[in-house]
């Protein structure tokens, strides 16, 4: 099974918006309260993403489970989530300069760009994403490794001086995001 990552904020913190694109027309996404940080174009993304992913995760004490479809490539990025009885719980789009984000059910206190800003720390090119986080004040380290069983393992880590404050491990089945600033971490299970 894949795993995908999708924000555990989300279920405690998000929102229903629909805004215009580029980078100036977004919302700002404040990694760190003087670390602002512009979403990029779906055109960065590292390897196309077609799959359903379960997601766990934790923010403080609260745990949860829900289940998601990503579909994001060059174009665009789409995600539909899912509590356990198959139930939408919202969607969201980023395609064409524009991001929506619908949900009768999910809080409305966080912004559907710090979801996309979270998706964009785990599955962008880390050139793109290093530049983009530079800009911001803030550094991406990024190390990747060969496993013996022929897949790979990956660790991105962003840092705010010598502050770790994000913490990202990939594998070919799973992705584990860890947000050390916000008190938020989850873990995305499916077929990267």
């Amino acid at each position: 099974m894949r795993t995908l990552f999708f924000p555990a904020v989300l279920i405690c913190l998000v929102s229903c918006v629909s805004s215009r694109t580029g980078s100036s027309s977004f919302s700002p996404v404040y990694v760190t309260s003087g670390g602002i940080f512009f979403l990029l174009p779906p055109e960065n993304i590292e390897v196309p993403l077609d799959m359903a992913q379960q997601i766990t995760g934790s923010y403080g004490e609260q745990g949860w489970v829900m289940e998601a479809w990503v579909q994001a490539d060059e174009t665009r990025i789409n995600m539909t989530i899912f509590n356990s009885f198959g139930g939408t719980l919202g969607d969201l789009s980023f395609r064409d300069g524009e991001i929506r984000f619908t949900s009768g059910i999910l809080p409305a206190s966080l912004k559907a760009e710090y979801i996309l800003a979270d998706f964009q720390f785990c599955f962008y090119k880390p050139e793109t994403l290093a530049a983009a986080l530079e800009d911001a004040g803030l550094t991406l380290m990024v190390e990747r490794t060969a496993t013996e069983d022929g897949g790979y393992r990956e660790t991105r880590a962003v840092f705010d001086g010598k502050d770790r404050i994000i913490d990202i491990e990939k594998t070919s089945s799973s992705v584990t995001y860890a947000n050390h600033l916000r008190g938020y971490a989850y873990t995305l299970e499916g077929a990267f």
